[in-house]
């Protein structure tokens, strides 16, 4: 699987500064991930895939960052998801079937699409403003879905609305066929970091589907399916720290300014303590989400929520750290937009914002310890 993510993320790094200035999806890294079948791995064998662990996927995740961080953001999402539901189940077999054969004959791929102008991020609960509305044969969908990462080159959205009835509103989830009548993508993102995820607004008016395109949510009794699968988005951000840790250690090697007599900066001991702490930060943050994910897939159990809170904080809190102090041993240079490491250093926050944020993290440590 890493080799996969490999092959896919040499592809894409050779447009990723071209992706990332123009805001375009780098579907060249997504055809090579078509290709060697990455993107359908996680699918049950039964239906087209290799029923890829929750290790594998994030080994591969963290691969594939090193190479174009938006790419792997997309493609992590979109394993979760299927992750998600392969293990926790809840859709009708049928339907998980026929999507599994579309990804993994056409390489299509899919993101749940929830966050909204003015929820924000649903991990904070709340009832959607995207409404449902039965109708004889199904429903007709009304909203507006931001943050809508990958949304070019989706193949299907997962949906949550408001469904419409005679009592108090319930939540639903929708797969939504992409594209479709009645829905558009309004061009909406010009963000500091992954701008290639092209994560624009997608706007629904008077969508019409089917009733069978209703999906089951998952029970708050199962088992912490969604998390196990969330360790590879965070991997996406230790990915491009290490991609950072690489272009920051060749530079420290390759630079030889004239007041060293010919020697390199890697040879200064200021910068090899500050070499030492990106390692350390690094090591500290792959031994939690590795370790944490193999512990998962020999034994699920519920009590690994807290842990996969705690590899998802260390993870993306120390991928940001190590970034900035890759960037402070390669001095000003560092910010010149023809360095990755500019990229790398603006992809790498975005790591903050993913659920759960920091304060619910720490909210959920102290109700296990204290409670």
């Amino acid at each position: 699987m890493v080799e996969r993510a490999r092959a896919a993320a040499q592809v894409a790094a050779h447009h990723a500064a071209r992706h990332d200035r123009d805001g375009t999806f780098p579907v060249e890294g997504l055809a090579e991930l078509a290709r060697n079948g990455y993107i359908a791995a996680v699918l049950p064998q039964s239906h087209g895939g290799e029923a890829a662990s929750v290790t594998e996927m994030v080994l591969g995740n963290l691969a594939l960052a090193q190479g174009d961080a938006s790419l792997a953001l997309v493609v992590a999402m979109h394993v979760a998801l299927l992750g998600r539901v392969r293990d926790a189940g809840g859709w009708p077999e049928p339907l998980f079937e026929r999507v599994g054969r579309e990804i993994a004959s056409g390489g299509g791929l899919i993101n749940s699409l929830a966050s909204e102008p003015e929820m924000g991020s649903p991990s904070r609960g709340g009832l959607p403003a995207t409404t449902a509305r039965r109708t004889s044969t199904g429903f007709v969908l009304n909203g507006r879905k931001t943050f809508s990462s990958g949304a070019p080159v989706l193949r299907w959205g997962l949906i949550s609305a408001a469904v419409q009835t005679d009592g108090e509103p319930y939540l639903g989830n929708f797969l939504v066929q992409l594209p479709t009548t009645g829905v558009h993508i309004e061009p909406s993102w010009e963000s500091l970091g992954m701008r290639a995820t092209c994560s624009h607004t997608l706007v629904l008016q008077d969508a019409v589907v089917s009733a069978d395109a209703e999906v089951p949510r998952a029970s708050g009794s199962e088992l912490p399916h969604e998390r196990a699968w969330t360790l590879g988005v965070s991997a996406v951000y230790l990915g491009v720290a290490e991609a950072a840790r690489e272009y920051a250690f060749n530079f420290a090697k390759e630079r030889k300014p004239t007041a060293l007599g010919g020697k390199a900066i890697a040879t200064l001991p200021n910068i090899r303590e500050r070499a030492g702490r990106i390692d350390l930060l690094l090591y500290q943050a792959r031994g939690m989400l590795v370790s944490l994910a193999r512990a998962w897939d020999a034994a699920p159990s519920a009590q690994f929520e807290a842990a996969f809170a705690a590899a998802k904080m260390t993870a993306t809190n120390n991928a940001v750290t190590a970034v900035e102090q890759a960037m402070r041993l390669v001095g000003g240079s560092s910010m010149d937009r023809s360095a990755p490491i500019e990229r790398h250093y603006r992809d790498v926050r975005g790591g903050l914002h993913h659920p759960p944020q920091d304060d619910a993290a720490l909210a959920l440590f102290a109700r296990q310890a204290l409670d």
